[in-house]
């Protein structure tokens, strides 16, 4: 549910983001400095886009955890075999497993 606000929140603040960029153009030619607000504005919205895209991804990430990363050979690495110096059942002779 939050995925799905958190989604819309981000569409709205990138055209927000691009709207005001490009009507600083026309606020620095008529009104000079003024155009400095704009800028600064489209600034706090592409801060806030990037702030919902990863509060989006961390929502998902809850819900879908990724799948555990490891070495297609010999599968997930465990850090408690890592720290013991295991190696997870390869040959030491230089030869590959059957």
């Amino acid at each position: 549910m939050m995925t799905k606000l958190y989604l819309i929140l981000r569409i709205i603040f990138c055209i927000l983001a691009v709207a005001l960029c490009a009507a600083a153009v026309f606020v620095f030619v008529y009104l000079d400095w003024w155009g400095m607000a704009c800028v600064i504005g489209a600034a706090v919205c592409a801060a806030l886009m990037l702030l919902f895209k990863r509060l989006q991804t961390d929502e998902e990430n809850k819900a879908n955890p990724p799948a555990p990363v490891g070495d297609f050979i010999t599968g997930p690495v465990h850090s408690d075999r890592a720290d013991k110096g295991e190696d997870n059942g390869a040959a030491d002779n230089g030869q590959t497993p059957q």
